[in-house]
């Protein structure tokens, strides 16, 4: 029991921060007028995804890093995946970056 309670405390301080950083990147964006408003739908998708993500990485980095670092790399990835969810938020940009990644690798060879 102890063992589950420490599972679901360290997942909900995962996705704690990696909601914040999303939702202050959100809101970033509506102050900034590039969107009309918040888009809390997408930022708790994209916080829920990068929050799984890091807690199944999180035996591995909490070995490498204390909770500080911890803490800044949950808030960073937040801020990614919210960046990620919205610029890329239907299959066509999603297969332009694809073409564009191998136009790249082809031109780098």
């Amino acid at each position: 029991m102890a063992n589950l309670l420490e599972d679901v405390t360290l997942f909900a301080y995962i996705y704690l921060f990696c909601f914040l950083g999303a939702y202050s990147k959100d809101v970033v964006d509506t102050f900034l007028e590039k969107t009309t408003e918040v888009l809390i739908l997408k930022v708790l998708t994209s916080s829920l995804a990068v929050a799984v993500l890091l807690y199944g990485a999180s035996e591995y980095l909490l070995n490498k890093l204390s909770y500080r670092p911890f803490t800044a790399v949950c808030y960073t990835l937040g801020l990614v995946s919210f960046e990620v969810v919205v610029r890329y938020s239907n299959l066509q940009e999603v297969l332009d970056l694809i073409q564009e990644f191998l136009l790249w690798r082809k031109n780098k060879k």
